[in-house]
């Protein structure tokens, strides 16, 4: 790098991209060129905290959550000092604490601590473009971006913090989860079918009953499990000592029995699951690639179901919906989806049978949720050059845990970093908040080394 300012560009503005770049305004020192290339119009959004309907709830309470690694409950106090009007009552703050705030709400914050930790840093050139990477190539030792709309850039560091990418058309022809349906199609419509039935339904599904639909709702869905309600309160994690098991058999096992006796002790099983969390990706780096595909197969369903829960008052709206009648769960896997005039014919198979048959609904969304898109052209970019490979289940990129990315050849690709969900296949539990921002942290401390005479990359 010589005498020339060192330079990183985030790929994505999103949650993730904005919270590298917050991670590298802390942790970098020293004047230093930051890129932030992201297609939209707002930072810190993205795909989870976008586009929602101003009462999408988050599904953490506002107590666990902060963009700052070292400032942990650092959301809840921005919160209060939103919400309190400077009474200073302790009352709200502790209900807050408790509280699953408006996803918009926390998207706001991110900017919010975005433009503060900014402004902090007056020895680093901040760039915000907005466009599209489509390349990249090294060249002289670093990493040159190609742009869809704008010159190339040229970094020494290069993030990935694309997530789930822009959102797509479902490859079904049924529409897409946040599509904005005028509100008189959803109140003529006499019926829904939504596919899948994670929290992507749940927003959908409770959505459309806001703007006005009075029909039937049929969710299908291959593991056939809805979500589960948070605790009534905030429970203390339950630190249990999982063994490093090599086998999935014996996790199961162990977590089930663990979840039973806190239940059998007066605890709830959902402190189990926020114990885990600490230790899951050492967990899950540890089975062999074998069970982590029978995971993937067998028992995801009941997986995301427990540990991407709903608050308690969202949960009991969602069992109305089914105990009512008004809502029935359909398990079985959608085979076609068919856009017509005025309606939307589906084409199924049902579990346990070999034939297909095809219903008719009103209205279609794909629920399915998001992943990473792996097939962008500066991906394609990165694998085509062997500097970046699909991690064996092709969730996303080969990471280590500090989410520097690995080449073909299972070498590190010297200063080039995945975060977040890109990483899912690699250490599972990363598209959460918590664990993004711990990821972006300890990526920050790794690039702060690099001030330093850096690693020669391969020309």
């Amino acid at each position: 790098m010589g005498n020339a300012t060192f330079s990183i560009c985030v790929i994505g503005g999103g949650f993730t991209g904005v919270a590298s770049a917050i991670a590298c305004l802390e942790r970098v020192r020293g004047p230093f060129r930051l890129h932030v290339v992201e297609p939209g119009a707002s930072l810190g959004r993205g795909v989870a905290f976008g586009a929602h309907h101003p009462l999408n709830l988050l599904n953490i309470r506002a107590r666990d959550l902060s963009i700052h690694a070292g400032k942990p409950g650092d959301f809840l106090s921005w919160a209060f000092r939103q919400l309190d009007q400077g009474e200073n009552d302790a009352s709200l703050h502790e209900s807050l604490a408790h509280t699953f705030l408006p996803r918009q709400f926390f998207g706001e914050y991110v900017r919010q601590r975005f433009s503060e930790t900014v402004e902090q840093r007056g020895d680093v050139e901040l760039k915000i473009i907005r466009a599209v990477a489509t390349a990249c190539s090294v060249y002289q030792n670093r990493f040159l971006i190609r742009l869809d709309q704008a010159s190339p850039v040229s970094a020494d560091v290069l993030i990935l913090a694309t997530a789930y990418g822009v959102q797509k058309q479902s490859h079904l022809a049924a529409l897409a989860p946040y599509d904005g349906v005028p509100n008189d199609l959803f109140a003529g419509a006499s019926s829904m079918m939504l596919i899948g039935s994670g929290l992507t339904m749940v927003d959908v599904l409770l959505g459309a009953r806001r703007e006005g639909f009075a029909g039937k709702a049929t969710v299908v869905s291959r593991g056939g499990q809805l979500p589960r309600p948070h605790a009534p309160k905030g429970v203390v994690p339950q630190d249990i000592q999982v063994p490093p098991f090599r086998r999935l058999s014996s996790l199961t096992a162990a977590v089930r029995i663990a979840c039973e006796t806190a239940e059998a002790h007066g605890s709830p099983w959902q402190g189990v699951m926020n114990g885990l969390r600490a230790s899951l990706q050492s967990i899950w780096r540890s089975l062999p690639i074998e069970d982590q595909a029978r995971f993937l197969r067998h028992l995801r369903p009941y997986w995301d179901a427990h540990r991407h829960r709903v608050p308690l008052e969202v949960h009991e709206q969602v069992q109305r919906e089914f105990s009512s009648g008004k809502a029935t769960l359909l398990r079985g896997r959608v085979i076609n989806v068919e856009r017509r005039a005025d309606e939307f014919r589906v084409t199924l198979r049902r579990s346990a049978s070999q034939t297909h048959e095809t219903l008719e609904t009103h209205l279609a969304f794909d629920c399915t949720g998001h992943s990473p898109d792996l097939s962008s052209p500066l991906l394609q970019s990165l694998m085509a050059q062997g500097l970046a490979c699909t991690d064996p289940h092709r969730l996303g990129l080969l990471v280590r845990p500090d989410g520097q990315v690995l080449a073909r050849d299972s070498a590190v690709t010297p200063r080039l970093f995945a975060m977040g969900p890109l990483c899912q296949g690699s250490l599972w539990e990363i598209t959460a908040v918590p664990e993004i921002v711990r990821q972006a942290d300890g990526a920050a401390t790794s690039i702060a080394a690099l001030r330093k005479p850096a690693e020669l990359l391969v020309d």
